[in-house]
């Protein structure tokens, strides 16, 4: 496990290189997308975890932590879905850069997996997508988030502890995977705590923009917080 900051040097982000152990060294890479906020922290052991597991299969694998979350810079209230995107897009390169390969699987849960699909839309480097419980409609999660539609009119939300702005807000509620065009991935697979309408949605439109998918149920409560 190595950990360094990349990027540019004002929004400095801190990544975590698991390199791959043994002999069996895969030819491709695996970047890991958080989601936000008490998911986040949530779901960081199972990050770890799932790195450790990958890179003994003799895989490549990158974790990091987007602008304003976590150890990279800036505060909570400075970053937003654009630049979550863009931060996922450098540490895709990044990890090319270090593990000298050409191509690259996202893991991406929650708002990670919305992130992730979002980066892979312009991209031709993209090998497989998992989409862990995927935020399918951003509207409908700033609703679950906060509470009102589109963020109401307050100007800033403590959410679990975590603050959001209204900024942020209105960034989240662009998210909408139903409307993605291009082919993100050679293969995705959608990974679903229950048979929700919104996967079931999103499955059928992945199939009809001409990615293959498979959908695995792993039936639990869903509630990451």
């Amino acid at each position: 496990m190595k950990p360094f900051y990349f990027g540019e040097s004002g929004k400095a982000l801190l990544g975590i290189y698991h390199p791959p152990k043994g002999t069996a060294t895969r030819t491709t890479g695996v970047v890991l997308c958080y989601p936000f906020g008490q998911e986040y922290m949530r779901a960081h052991r199972a990050f770890r975890q799932l790195s450790m597991l990958l890179s003994r299969r003799g895989v490549h694998v990158f974790r990091f932590d987007y602008f304003g979350t976590g150890d990279s810079a800036g505060a909570s209230v400075d970053g937003d879905v654009p630049q979550w995107i863009e931060d996922i897009a450098t540490g895709i390169d990044e990890l090319k850069d270090t593990a000298g390969i050409e191509r690259v699987s996202l893991v991406g849960l929650r708002l990670g997996g919305a992130l992730a699909a979002m980066a892979a839309a312009p991209r031709t480097d993209i090998d497989r997508l998992v989409l862990w419980d995927p935020v399918v409609d951003g509207s409908a999660y700033v609703q679950e988030l906060t509470g009102q539609t589109n963020g109401g009119k307050a100007d800033l939300f403590a959410v679990l502890g975590f603050p959001l702005t209204r900024h942020q807000c209105e960034t989240l509620t662009v998210i909408d995977l139903l409307n993605l065009e291009n082919q993100i991935a050679r293969e995705t697979l959608l990974v679903t705590a229950a048979e929700a309408v919104e996967f079931t949605q999103l499955h059928k439109h992945l199939e009809t923009s001409g990615v293959p998918v498979r959908n695995q149920c792993i039936p639990t409560a869903g509630n990451w917080n």
